[in-house]
C-alpha cells in the first residue's frame, strides 16, 4: 500500500499522462536513449521472470540471444533494494509493452524521499534502464541509493545540483555489488540518451532521463 504524501507528484504525473496512450501504453519520448541495444524496440516476450540474472554462463550471455532475434522484450521486471529503508521491489512492471502503473507507483514509493516521507511518480524509463542492468551485468538485485528527492531534501545534500533531475523524479543513483560502477557509467553512456554521472569514490552511478550529458563527481 502506498503511504505518505505524493509530494510534488502532479508535475511528474502530468508528464507521464502526456506520454501515455489511451490503452496504457507509453509513447516513445523524443529524447529516450541512443539506440539502446538494437536500434529500436520490437515485439518480444519472455516467460514470467525467465532469464532472472543468475551467475551462470548460460544466463550471462550479452546480449541475450532472444533479444538479438526478436528485439527488446515487452515483458520486463526489476528487483531492487532501497538501501536507506531496506525496502525492496521485485515484480513485473511491463506486460505486452504496456507499463503496469500500480507497479510503477509501488516502485516510486519504495524509491521515495525517505527523509520527508514524500514520493512522486518516477519516470518508468528508469525501470527500463534497471532491466538492462540486470541482464548486462548478470545481477539479481540492484541497490538504489536515491530516487525522488524533494527540493527541501535536495538543498540539504552537499554537492547536489540546484535543479537536480532527482527533484523531477527523473533520476536514480545506483550501485551494483562487485561491479566496477565507473565501468557501468562508461557502458551506459553508449546507449542512454540522458545523464550519466560517475562517482567512483562514493561507489555509485547516477542515471537520468534528462538532457544528454556526462560527468565525474
Amino acid at each position: 500500500m502506498i503511504r505518505g504524501h505524493a509530494g510534488r507528484s502532479s508535475t511528474v504525473s502530468a508528464s507521464l499522462a502526456r506520454n501515455q496512450l489511451a490503452d496504457g501504453a507509453m509513447k516513445t519520448p523524443a529524447i529516450y536513449r541512443r539506440n539502446l541495444l538494437f536500434g529500436g524496440i520490437a515485439a518480444a516476450c519472455l516467460n514470467p521472470l525467465t532469464g532472472r540474472a543468475e551467475n551462470t554462463p548460460a544466463s550471462c550471455t550479452w546480449p541475450p540471444p532472444g533479444w538479438t532475434e526478436k528485439g527488446f522484450p515487452t515483458r520486463r521486471w526489476v528487483k531492487i533494494s532501497f538501501i536507506n529503508t531496506g525496502e525492496r521491489f521485485e515484480n513485473l512492471y511491463m506486460e505486452d509493452g504496456k507499463y503496469i502503473m500500480p507497479e510503477v507507483q509501488q516502485f516510486s514509493w519504495v524509491c521515495r524521499d525517505f527523509r520527508r516521507s514524500e514520493w512522486a511518480w518516477l519516470n518508468p524509463l528508469l525501470m527500463d534502464f534497471l532491466f538492462v542492468l540486470h541482464w548486462k551485468y548478470c545481477k539479481d538485485e540492484i541497490k538504489i541509493l536515491s530516487g525522488y528527492r524533494s527540493p527541501e531534501t535536495n538543498a540539504q545534500i552537499e554537492g547536489a545540483a540546484l535543479r537536480s533531475q532527482h527533484i523531477w523524479a527523473n533520476a536514480l543513483d545506483i550501485h551494483l555489488p562487485d561491479v566496477d560502477n565507473a565501468a557501468v557509467a562508461e557502458d551506459f553512456k553508449k546507449f542512454i540518451y540522458g545523464g550519466v554521472g560517475m562517482y567512483p569514490l562514493k561507489h555509485f552511478t547516477h542515471l537520468d532521463c534528462g538532457p544528454l550529458r556526462n560527468w565525474v563527481g
